[in-house]
């Protein structure tokens, strides 16, 4: 990405720890509108997981699970940074201003909705489409986190965690909900 915009474009909209630590936020949006690495490859992994992951679980979770792998996800792997270097000096430093930018997140985020909706079985799946959505999306991260240094080795793992626990709470959330229905208490078609 660097070759087509300019580095200096590329490191204004980046974010790293330090930027976060310095109440420099806007970079964390940012950070996830490039892509790094190859562009094409990504665009269309990002699109044609996203695009399945939307039609299995819902454009809600999806979209739900890429903002708060993107956004919550960064920041508890800046936390878990800083905390590092303070508490030891383990070579942490160096990430602290790592540039972090990209739209891996948001396909691990698309990887841990497919692994989610297999796992809490959020909707009736055949057997085959079962086994590659509880082992494909797993098995993808892992290759994706053998191949990732800096803050991705650790933001990828986070993201897809993420993501497969939203599944799981939106799939709580709806019974909750069914269940309050049926009791009287909320009625969401007088809204």
């Amino acid at each position: 990405m660097g070759r087509i915009v300019g580095h200096p474009v590329v490191h204004a909209m980046a974010s790293s720890p330090d930027d976060v630590a310095s109440a420099r936020v806007w970079p964390l949006v940012t950070s996830g509108l490039l892509v790094e690495g190859p562009f094409v490859p990504q665009v269309l992994a990002t699109a044609v997981l996203g695009v399945t992951a939307i039609r299995l679980a819902g454009g809600r979770v999806f979209w739900s699970a890429a903002v708060l792998a993107h956004i919550l996800g960064t920041l508890l792997v800046y936390a878990g940074v800083s905390i590092a270097d303070a508490v030891s000096q383990s070579g942490m430093a160096t990430l602290l201003r790592e540039a972090d930018f990209g739209v891996s997140l948001v396909w691990c985020a698309a990887l841990g909705v497919l692994a989610g909706v297999a796992w809490w079985k959020t909707r009736p799946l055949p057997r085959w489409a079962w086994w590659l959505l509880a082992v494909g999306p797993p098995g993808a991260l892992l290759g994706v986190t053998l191949v990732s240094n800096g803050l991705g080795f650790y933001e990828h793992v986070v993201a897809f965690g993420l993501a497969a626990g939203l599944v799981y709470a939106a799939r709580r959330w709806s019974s909750v909900g069914d269940r309050l229905r049926l009791l009287g208490l909320f009625d969401d078609r007088t809204r």
